[in-house]
């Protein structure tokens, strides 16, 4: 279930929406047995991603997670009997119920797994799409809340900072690099610093890993103190292109950036576009 969640990063250019990408599914609620037919993709590609990580796609991102019509369950994965029997207490109890006005499903998933004490680079993994969730990339349709990634964003670097010993090395990397990069979203370059060089030390043990070339282009963007969710050197050349067009806030580090012949060459493909 949690793959629904996630996409694989397939390098390149942007690709043309197929046909059929996805649509209703069956699924019953495990608490209730309500029956419920949700949005699954089924085929979708991606081309690159933000420093938070959130997919670059013709397809709305995060996909969506079901979430049970009547109880609102957020229904991010297999449960065993069990889990099924405090899933219902807890989406009865008074906290959950709190959630449904103040957070979005994703951060209800992050919530649910905590209390089922499921891995954190399950838990923290919902966490980091809430985030997505609240910050839309440039241009885009989507509403998000800054307030409220704000606060996810702080939860995740707080649960990094915590995290218990057992966590595997390669779970505890990208979790770090992430939160790295949360901090520097926050405006907390220091410590955004000192996460990342947490990470750098610990990617050096940890066998192939795309993570040490993430890092080291993380450090330039924290040196500046870029605070943005999309900062130009950290993604896809043609998302830069976009960005490009509004020329009415952009830093004297992004003119330069839009400025590169290779970039300049995408802005001014949009125009045409935009011009027929």
């Amino acid at each position: 279930m949690i793959s629904m969640l996630f996409a694989v990063v397939i390098q390149g250019s942007v690709p043309p929406p197929p046909p059929l990408h996805g649509g209703p599914a069956p699924m019953t609620c495990p608490v209730g047995g309500e029956t419920f037919a949700p949005y699954q993709a089924t085929h979708y590609s991606t081309y690159g991603e933000r420093p938070d990580g959130r997919p670059y796609s013709y397809m709305p991102m995060p996909l969506p997670v079901p979430e049970c019509p009547t109880n609102k369950l957020v229904v991010f994965d297999d449960f065993t009997p069990a889990e099924v029997e405090t899933l219902a207490k807890l989406i009865a109890a008074p906290d959950y119920a709190a959630l449904l006005t103040t957070d979005n499903a994703f951060y209800r998933g992050y919530w649910l797994a905590t209390r089922l004490q499921r891995p954190s680079d399950l838990s923290l993994g919902l966490l980091n799409a809430a985030i997505w969730r609240e910050t839309p990339g440039h241009g885009q349709r989507e509403k998000g809340d800054a307030v409220r990634a704000a606060r996810y964003r702080e939860t995740l670097v707080r649960e990094v900072e915590r995290l218990p010993a057992g966590v595997a090395a390669k779970d505890r990397l990208w979790l770090q690099a992430r939160a790295a990069n949360a901090l520097r979203e926050l405006g907390r370059f220091e410590e955004a610093e000192a996460m990342r060089m947490q990470a750098l030390t610990l990617a050096g043990s940890v066998p192939e890993t795309s993570w040490q070339d993430y890092l080291e282009r993380l450090a330039p963007v924290i040196a500046r103190r870029d605070a943005s969710a999309e900062p130009l050197d950290m993604i896809p050349q043609e998302e830069a292109g976009r960005i490009c067009m509004d020329e009415t806030d952009l830093s004297d580090f992004a003119r330069s950036v839009c400025a590169r012949p290779d970039v300049a060459s995408e802005t001014e493909t949009y125009r045409k576009i935009l011009a027929n």
